[in-house]
C-alpha cells in the first residue's frame, strides 16, 4: 500500500541529475496506454468539480494540472492513495497500469528530467506533434498554445474528449487559468464547441491561428522519445 508520505513526496517537485539514474515511463502495452489516458483525464477533469479552495496546493496554473493528473495516472489508484489527496469523489472502475517500476519524472531538457516542468519544457521534451487542429486530438493529448510572441508554449489545455462525469454529447478541455493580479485563477472545462467560438480567436484551436500551437501527444505513449 501507498503510505502518505510516499504519496505526497512523488507529488512535490525535486532535482534529477541525469536520465540514466532513473527509468522514466514508456508505455508500449496497449492496454497500459489506455488505462493511463483514462486516469490521466478523469484526474484532469475532476479537477473541474473540486471546490477552488480544496484544489491542491501545487494546481496554480495550465502546467501544474498537467503535472498533477500525469503523475497521479501513473501510480496505484488505492483508496489510501485518493485519502492522502483528498479526493472526496468515488473513485471509477477505470483499469490500472500492469507495468510498474518507473518513476513519473518529466523531461526538463533532452538529458535531465525532474517533477517540475513549466508548458515550455512539457511540449518541447515531453510531448510529439500530432496536428495543427483540434480534430485530431484523441483524450489525453494536450493542446497549446503561444500568446507571448517570441517565447515558447506558454499554455496548454488537457483533451478530455466527452465528459466521464457527466452524460453529454459535447467534447471538452480542461485547464487552470493560472493567477492574474490578486485573483488566484481557477480550473475551467469549456467544450470544444464554446473554444471554437471564443470571442478571442487567439483561443481558437485551428489551422491559421498562429498562437495555436497544436496538437500534441505523450512520449511516453509513442515510445518514450
Amino acid at each position: 500500500m501507498l503510505s502518505r508520505r510516499s504519496a505526497l513526496a512523488i507529488l512535490l517537485p525535486l532535482p534529477f541529475a541525469g536520465l540514466a539514474a532513473q527509468q522514466l515511463p514508456v508505455l508500449r502495452d496497449a492496454g497500459d496506454q489506455r488505462a493511463f489516458c483514462a486516469w490521466f483525464t478523469w484526474l484532469a477533469e475532476a479537477l473541474f468539480f473540486v471546490p477552488r479552495a480544496s484544489l491542491p496546493e501545487e494546481i496554480v496554473d495550465c502546467s501544474s494540472l498537467v503535472r498533477f493528473a500525469y503523475r497521479n495516472a501513473l501510480l496505484p489508484h488505492t483508496a489510501e492513495w485518493a485519502h492522502s489527496l483528498g479526493l472526496a469523489i468515488a473513485l471509477p472502475p477505470l483499469p490500472e497500469i500492469s507495468r510498474r517500476g518507473f518513476t513519473p519524472l518529466l523531461r526538463t531538457s533532452l538529458d535531465d528530467a525532474a517533477h517540475f516542468a513549466d508548458a515550455a519544457h512539457l511540449m518541447r521534451y515531453n510531448f510529439q506533434r500530432i496536428a495543427g487542429e483540434w480534430r485530431a486530438a484523441q483524450p489525453g493529448d494536450a493542446l497549446f498554445w503561444n500568446q507571448k510572441p517570441g517565447a515558447g508554449a506558454d499554455h496548454c489545455m488537457v483533451w478530455l474528449g466527452p465528459s466521464q462525469f457527466e452524460k453529454t454529447p459535447e467534447s471538452y478541455l480542461v485547464y487552470h487559468t493560472g493567477p492574474e493580479g490578486q485573483w488566484a485563477g481557477e480550473v475551467r472545462r469549456p467544450s470544444i464547441r464554446e473554444l471554437l467560438n471564443h470571442p478571442e480567436p487567439r483561443w481558437r484551436p485551428v489551422r491559421g491561428n498562429p498562437r495555436f500551437l497544436g496538437v500534441f501527444r505523450w512520449n511516453l505513449l509513442l515510445g518514450g522519445d
